[in-house]
């Protein structure tokens, strides 16, 4: 199904604390210096990216949000329908009747206090269900408009994720190595112990499942991200 586009991403708390971080950042990088507003960046940075994944994950489909708005416009239709029973002119007797016994009940009420007010306060309800019975069906339209992507969520998140692991290597002057042994296949590199270490700070749900699926991770978003940097050289 076509889900909604990501409107906004909020900040959640990373899975381990600060000073946790600030191991793991020395421990990756032994001769790298990192101060607490750096570890401070880099936190911030990670809670950000959990967010990113959340609302990815939120994204609702596009598909029952129309059909929902749709079925709301008819039924608010048919009640704006039955409750013009009391205007002049040809209608019909069960219309009629429905519309005279809610004005018996309403004139009952102190805040309503006559059958005119009464009259006055289901045709204002009238008119403000056929205003609403109008946007039901533009808003339903609108979002079959909507350019949104269809699947499972994207793994949009993990492009950020490798970017920061990007960035803490070269803070600390060190090369991001991602590399695969053509006999073994096994995976090696900074990339993929970086990824292993700060994985932890992330939902569980948004880990590697192990070596081989981290690897294949860090490979697209390399892919992704040096795409991005040949096309706006700025951000290399």
């Amino acid at each position: 199904m076509v889900r909604l586009p990501v409107s906004g991403a909020a900040s959640y708390t990373p899975f381990r604390s600060k000073a946790e971080l600030r191991n793991v950042l020395v421990e990756l990088c032994p001769e790298g210096e990192f101060s607490q507003s750096d570890v401070d960046e880099i936190y911030w940075h990670l809670a950000r990216i959990i967010g990113q994944w959340s609302a990815e994950q939120d994204r609702p489909d596009i598909a029952p949000l129309a059909k929902t708005l749709k079925v709301m416009g008819r039924q608010l239709e048919a009640m704006s329908g039955i409750l013009r029973g009391h205007e002049t002119g040809l209608r019909d007797r069960h219309d009629i009747e429905i519309v005279s016994q809610l004005a018996s009940l309403l004139a009952l009420d102190p805040e309503v206090g006559s059958r005119d007010q009464a009259h006055e306060l289901i045709d204002r309800f009238r008119r403000d269900a056929a205003k609403l019975f109008h946007a039901c069906l533009i808003a339903a339209d609108d979002l079959k408009r909507q350019v949104g992507k269809s699947g499972r969520p994207p793994l949009d998140w993990h492009h950020d994720f490798a970017a920061l692991l990007r960035a803490i290597a070269a803070k600390a002057g060190i090369k991001p190595s991602l590399h695969k042994d053509r006999i073994s296949n096994e995976r090696g590199g900074w990339l993929p112990d970086a990824a292993l270490a700060l994985e932890t700070f992330l939902h569980p749900d948004m880990r590697s499942s192990g070596a081989e699926a981290r690897g294949k991770r860090l490979d697209r978003s390399k892919s992704r991200l040096n795409k991005m940097n040949r096309q706006n050289p700025s951000r290399g």
